[in-house]
């Protein structure tokens, strides 16, 4: 999330400045401070401590990273070292532009030669000079500002890179570089060569574009920490949450147009092998690439957190930070407290000093920290004061060697002596860098391959595990390397133990040796695991083995990397599970018979757009498993680089499409592509896969003005529903897609009549002093209803339209369901108008900030009607009768409930129906996020509610650890006594399971490496009357636990969208039963078999229903016995064969099953 860089309110004494009245020639900047109004807020950048600051100290005597120290002594960069700036676009309408127009990096391969005035001739290429009309030694803008051929297109007031993309794009890929017109940047999410926002109210990229390399020293705003450096904006979504191939594209593009840094203030919808493979190319060319970690306060694996080789944005700020001055100057006592906003954990790297502490504003600072950096190798490999440029693996070791150690014990978020989880290897000092580098003090370098980060190892399965990696002392004649590994994730030193070593002159790719696990006491890896005390949840590595590779060079120089493993035994953990599958579980999975072998496979798409049907038994793949959608369409192909196929982060679907005892496996890709495949993993003749591109919009060139705006685009993040709509005993598919349609097709991909429709049409007046957020885009999934208790289907669906009274954080913003009948018209009362306590929108997450509750349905009174739940962004979630007016609002007395990116479920759990829901403690969220510096946790719960009345349940709120985001619970017995649990995981390892009181279930809570999006799903995987909970993770496992739950009880809610249909509607029956068992005929008069049950095995089918060959009779059977028994029926004389099928009470049938003599 963004924030505002404050302004200053009190001056600084700064030598040579006098603030508020200094014209843009004023200073003689570097030597002295830049003239720019706001450069005496930017405290992060000082060598010494503003003496309005009277009671703060530093180890350093500094408040910052002694940036501008740097600019004197030895650089502020310069325009051959180029920063891109991944994100939602650049923003040429913006008031800030100016500080961006000339600063924006220009491709003279795409472009003629400026031209002073006409006539002119385009002539195309040459050197920088013929370029440089204006002569300054930057080719920008500027050079183009008498030339006739360019106007201002898109009437921003300004002669901007937009102006030069509509003046000279010709269709042409002039440099060959396989991107046609690529003058300044790209947009991947439209695919098109202008990279800026339509929306003309989203400043987020601007602002921190502007942190890395804004325009300095001009008298307007503040300055940029590599003010000479050059900015590449590339557009890769709306905002900053980005698919995968969209993001891999970016960066691939970057680093192709000569970046040598990349910046991805992004949130990846997914992590894909084609991300993997673009970061491993883009570490390869010499880049530095740094990208989000997160803002939820957590220890979640967010991008630079989970990336090898990439940097994440963590950042410091004063502990006083959040009070308006003066009062920050007068209480803040250092500069150096962890923002309560950004993430923590064992790949933390460096605390960057910043003004408000997000990830947002850190990810660019650690950019252009790092840019000015590598452009300062340039100048001292051009005064020969080193033998090349420095490298990307160099110059992050120049940094590690130079930084401050942040190891202050009394501080908010205590730091430790040497790298710590909080602070990493503390506060970058730059000066201290550039030192180093200019007397060529740069170490060695060395980096680990494998094994992955976060990876995990079962010691009782596994005795060792292989690291690889590569180790270099390019400017040494000699090194030696040490690979170690100590369990813990801050071990001390004597803790390490030496797993490989070597020396050598020439760079090393390979094995650098093995971990033995057999050395890590089992009192280690296989103690119980437990909740966290503190606010820095610490069990989160309470199975942490810490990895580094130590490299020394012949003058003692020593460069490190370190990784992190976690080494465990769940006694609980299915025997063959957990079990990697490579790439990102993003969604949960489905848990259905899909081939008629007797016990559950576990269905689910991954991010690489794989889709897999896993034996629960074996864990192998059923056969013609697993699948793939359509190859992923890139805008240039990469030699080594496999795009993969369209990426799937939403659930499947699977169900019965045709009625015929059959199921069918639905998937939705991110690219907005909708598929259909059988149980034996063929893609559905019937059905073409369905592009979700009605109506899409390709913005014009250049983009409009359009504020508060989000086009219709083809894409999807919604998972698709199977119901039956039209009552004909068949399931239609329904999908939401971004471009602002929901969809519903019959199983063969016809339109069902009256379908789709356009969600959001409807002209709301949006009340005195808001303006509405005209979001096209339909995020989450629909549930289904019978809001009106008539039997027949309703459809119901929150779209992204609200209204605010601005950009930012807002309070009493409004929001809408709407509901649809089966026909396709609008149901009376509907869309509706809700108030959500705050929206957050322009924070660059779109609808995580601006609401992200999926509805769901239940009928909490028992009169025959549904009522629909959701949330707002920040604050409860509202029940509303099936008119769509407000009944109630789940909110604890006394609490501030905020729901933020979490969904709800119902189910009988303690006195009667009740409503659940994972979510954020407001009161906290509010304390950490306007007192950034204080050390203040967000905290995180579980609450629980009569669905009825809306009275929080006995012992609830109760902590949850992390974050659960875009999770809900599950509902099912995993103790054994038939009682219903509540199940949640989220993004700091821990799987919860409650019981009514609030506290953890025996045997709970459970360890997971990491971060699962969603819920785990449950059900009996092997037909013995027990449930089992399975779970994926981002990090790439398939996590299957036993428990001695009772199958017959897991009949709540026991899917993250109720059911393996995505229905989202509590009781409705979607488990058909499963097929018969150990058929046994001889021939004569009397076969048997093992009963299967209502749903799957478990409990007592309606009906056999029997066909008889040669007669092709049939008859109906009623069954003796419930799932497990054994069935008798009659055989008529004469038979040949028989098949029998299972049928329930709601109408569900089995796959049928042929017997034949034996």
């Amino acid at each position: 999330m963004a924030r505002t860089r404050r302004a200053a309110c009190t001056l600084s004494v700064v030598a040579g400045l006098v603030l508020g009245s200094a014209a843009p020639a004023a200073a003689a900047f570097p030597q002295d401070p830049p003239n720019d109004p706001d450069y005496a807020a930017q405290t992060y950048i000082f060598d010494h401590i503003p003496p309005e600051y009277t009671v703060a100290t530093d180890p350093e005597g500094a408040s910052g990273m002694s940036i501008d120290r740097a600019w004197r002594d030895y650089t502020t960069g310069r325009p051959d070292t180029v920063i891109a700036y991944v994100e939602g676009g650049i923003n040429w309408h913006a008031g800030d532009a100016t500080e961006l127009a000339n600063r924006v990096y220009l491709n003279k391969g795409e472009l003629p030669r400026p031209c002073a005035g006409s006539p002119c001739a385009t002539v195309f290429g040459g050197p920088l000079s013929a370029y440089d009309l204006n002569g300054n030694g930057t080719f920008n803008v500027a050079d183009y500002a008498t030339d006739p051929r360019v106007a201002d297109w898109n009437g921003n007031g300004l002669r901007d890179p937009e102006d030069l993309i509509v003046s000279f794009s010709n269709g042409v890929d002039n440099d060959g570089n396989g991107y046609k017109d690529d003058i300044s940047g790209w947009d991947f999410y439209t695919n098109q060569n202008d990279p800026a926002t339509i929306d003309t109210a989203y400043t987020h990229a601007n602002t921190q574009m502007k942190q890395a390399a804004a325009q300095t020293n001009n008298g307007v705003g503040g300055t940029g920490i590599c003010p000479k450096c050059l900015l590449l904006p590339v557009k890769a979504g709306a905002e900053a949450l980005d698919r995968t191939d969209d993001l891999a594209q970016a960066w691939l593009f970057a680093a192709d147009a000569g970046a040598s840094v990349i910046v991805s203030v992004t949130a990846d919808l997914g992590y894909s092998t084609f991300m993997r493979q673009a970061v491993e190319s883009i570490w390869r060319r010499g880049v530095v690439m740094v990208e989000a970690s997160n803002d939820f306060n957590s220890t979640d694996h967010q991008g630079g957190m989970w990336w090898p080789h990439v940097l994440p944005g963590n950042g410091i700020v004063a502990n006083g930070q959040g009070a308006p001055p003066p009062g920050e100057q007068a209480l803040t006592t250092t500069f150096r407290e962890r923002s309560n906003y950004t993430s923590w954990g064992t790949h933390n790297m460096f605390s960057v000093a910043t003004d408000g502490g997000t990830t947002s504003e850190s990810t660019p600072t650690v950019g252009g920290v790092a840019a000015l950096l590598l452009a300062y190798g340039k100048d001292a490999a051009d005064q020969h004061l080193i033998g090349s440029p420095l490298t990307n693996a160099e110059a992050i070791q120049v940094l590690r060697a130079t930084a401050s150690d942040i190891d202050d014990p009394s501080l908010g978020w205590p730091g430790k002596p040497g790298w710590d989880l909080q602070y990493g290897y503390g506060r970058p000092n730059v000066w201290k860098a550039m030192r180093a580098v200019s007397l060529a003090h740069i170490p060695p370098v060395g980096w680990i391959d494998s094994p992955d980060w976060f990876s995990i190892y079962d010691p009782t399965t596994t005795s060792t595990v292989p690291v690889t990696g590569h180790v270099e002392a390019r400017r040494s004649p000699s090194y030696t390397w040490q690979l170690q590994y100590a369990p813990g994730a801050e071990p001390s030193e004597a803790a390490f133990v030496t797993a490989g070593s070597g020396a050598g002159s020439a760079p090393f790719d390979g094995s650098l040796g093995s971990i033995n696990l057999s050395t890590l006491p089992s009192s280690f890896w296989n103690a119980a695991y437990t909740l966290s005390t503190t606010k820095s949840l610490e069990t989160s590595e309470k199975y942490t083995v810490t990895i580094r590779i130590r490299v020394t060079d012949a003058s003692g120089r020593r460069g490190e990397e370190r990784r992190t493993i976690a080494v465990h035994h769940d006694p609980s953990w299915k025997a063959g599970f957990p079990k990697r599958i490579g790439r990102g579980g993003e969604s949960q999975p489905a848990l259905v018979d899909l081939q008629g072998t007797g016990r559950l496979a576990i269905v689910f798409g991954d991010s690489d757009g794989w889709v897999h049907a896993i034996d629960s038994q074996s864990g192998a793949e059923l056969p013609g498993w697993p699948v793939h959608t359509d190859p992923t369409v890139v805008t240039k192909a990469h030699a080594g680089i496999d795009p993969g196929f369209e990426p799937i982060v939403s659930n499947v679907a699977v169900g019965d499409l045709e009625g015929k005892g059959f199921l069918k496996v639905v998937v939705t890709t991110t690219t907005g592509t909708v598929y259909v495949f059988n149980d034996n993993g063929n893609r559905q003749q019937t059905w073409t896969p369905k592009a979700l591109s009605l109506g899409a919009i390709t913005p014009p060139i250049p983009r409009p003005q359009l504020p508060f705006t989000r086009q219709r685009t083809r894409g999807a993040t919604a998972s698709p529903v199977l119901y039956d709509l039209d009552g004909d005993g068949k399931l239609e598919i329904i999908q939401a897609g971004w471009n602002g349609y929901l969809y519903a097709w019959h199983n063969d991909g016809t339109d069902l009549a009256g379908w789709p429709v356009d969600v959001g049409s409807t002209n709301f007046t949006a009340p005195s002093g808001y303006t509405r957020v005209k979001d096209r885009k339909l995020d989450v999934p629909p549930a289904i209803a019978d809001l009106d208790g008539d039997g027949h289907p309703e459809v119901v669906i929150r779209s992204q339209f609200t209204e605010v009274t601005g950009s930012g954080i807002t309070f009493d913003a409004h929001a809408h369901l709407h509901a649809y009948k089966a026909n396709g018209t609008p149901v009376p009362g509907f869309p509706n108008d809700f108030i959500t306590f705050a929206e957050y929108y322009g924070s660059a997450q779109e609808f995580i900030t601006e609401g992200s509750s999926v509805p769901i349905a239940a009928d909490v009174d028992g009169d025959g009607n549904d009522e629909i739940s959701v949330g707002g962004a920040f604050g409860p979630s509202h029940l509303f009768d099936g008119d769509g007016s407000l009944r109630l609002t789940y909110a604890a007395g006394g609490e501030v409930a905020s729901t933020f990116t979490t969904s709800g479920a119902f189910g009988n759990f303690g006195a009667g129906l009740a409503y659940a829901q994972p979510g954020t403690d407001g009161q906290s969220l509010v304390d950490s996020l306007l007192l950034p510096g204080s050390g203040k946790p967000i905290n995180n719960v579980e609450r629980a509610f009569s669905a009825a009345a809306g009275a929080a349940q006995p012992g609830f709120p109760s902590k949850l650890q992390g974050l659960d985001f875009l999770g809900a619970p599950v509902i099912t017995d995993v103790t054994g006594d038939g009682a219903p649990e509540l199940i949640n995981a989220g993004d700091s390892s821990a799987l919860h399971g409650y019981t009514t009181s609030g506290t953890q279930a025996t045997g709970f809570p459970k360890f997971f490496t990491g971060w699962s999006l969603g819920s785990p799903t449950a059900g009996d995987l092997d037909a013995d009357g027990d449930t089992e909970l399975v779970m994926l993770t981002r990090e790439g496992y398939l996590f299957v636990w036993n428990t001695p739950g009772l199958s017959s009880a897991n009949n709540q809610w026991w899917h993250s969208s109720h059911d393996e249909r995505n229905t989202g509607r509590y009781g409705v029956d979607t488990r058909p039963p499963g097929v018969i068992r150990n058929p046994s005929w001889t021939g004569g008069a009397s076969a048997t078999f093992t009963a299967p049950g209502d749903d799957w095995y478990t409990g007592t089918v309606t009906k056999y229903v029997v066909t008889y060959q040669p007669s092709n009779s049939t008859v109906n059977v009623t069954p003796s016995g419930a799932a497990g028994s054994t069935q008798t029926i009659a055989v008529p004389p004469g038979t040949t064969s028989f098949s029998v099928r299972a049928v329930d009470d709601a109408a569900n049938s089995a796959r049928s099953r042929t017997v034949t003599p034996s």
